[in-house]
């Protein structure tokens, strides 16, 4: 069983008390901790610093993941990458984690909308464009991870990845809130977990596309941090390696 500590919203200092007081509550050990974006207020680059204190306090042996949202700036990504760099940042990245012993690819970005924001349309060049080719991007990255050997693929997103698990939501916004495209790339590439946040309203806390788990863990929707408790699938070379040795024993007896 993999244990994932995921949250995401946290807005801080906003929802800061929030946080700190459901995640003191989690009595069992993640084995590994992500953050799906908007951890701070308004780019207030200084308000994670409570939150990245405790964790590194409270979990320092553990991964912890950060992805950016909506709040933390474009241009300012560097900026908290030098302030908290026991944290791994990705931005449109992905890396590959050892866990009991498995490898576990993790893809991060802040995702795409359908629409941009009347805010992203006014003041970022090219928005549209790079809405439209994002989730080609992520697509590309699936066939690099799995390159790699990885056992598990995951998916981070800040935005939503689907219309499916907007309800909560007023219907006339969804368009702002999440990307359809990206549940195309989870139907055809088929990660084995998908998280994201943003939907701060959203009732649901777990969707399936095409049989792939997908969580929102905007922490304003969940009212606390989440557990996910993702069930590992046993790797077939390990089975093949297993049942030899069983052979073999059972022929030497």
């Amino acid at each position: 069983m993999l244990k994932i500590l995921a949250t995401a919203d946290i807005h801080s200092p906003r929802y800061l008390s929030l946080f700190m007081k459901s995640i003191e509550e989690i009595d069992e050990e993640p084995d590994l901790i992500i953050f799906a974006g908007d951890n701070v207020d308004k780019n207030n680059v200084y308000a994670f610093k409570p939150i990245y204190e405790y964790v590194m306090k409270n979990y320092d042996r553990k991964p912890v993941l950060s992805i950016f949202g909506n709040e933390e700036y474009r241009g300012f990504e560097n900026k908290y990458i030098e302030l908290y760099n026991g944290f791994k940042w990705l931005n449109n990245e992905y890396t590959v984690l050892e866990i009991a012993g498995y490898k576990v690819g993790v893809i991060g970005t802040r995702g795409a909308l359908d629409k941009p924001t009347p805010w992203q349309a006014r003041n970022i060049p090219g928005i549209y464009k790079y809405y439209r080719e994002l989730p080609l991007t992520i697509s590309k990255m699936f066939d690099m991870i799995r390159g790699k050997g990885v056992d598990i693929v995951i998916l981070v997103s800040h935005y939503g990845v689907t219309y499916k698990n907007l309800e909560g939501e007023p219907e006339h916004i969804w368009a702002y809130l999440a990307s359809k495209r990206f549940e195309e790339i989870i139907k055809s590439k088929k990660p084995d977990l998908v998280i994201h946040g943003h939907v701060h309203k959203g009732v649901k806390e777990l969707v399936y596309i095409d049989h792939v788990p997908v969580y929102n863990v905007s922490l304003p929707a969940r009212g606390k941090v989440v557990l996910i408790k993702y069930k590992l699938k046993p790797d077939s070379k390990r089975e093949e390696i297993s049942g030899l040795y069983k052979w073999l024993k059972k022929s030497g007896d």
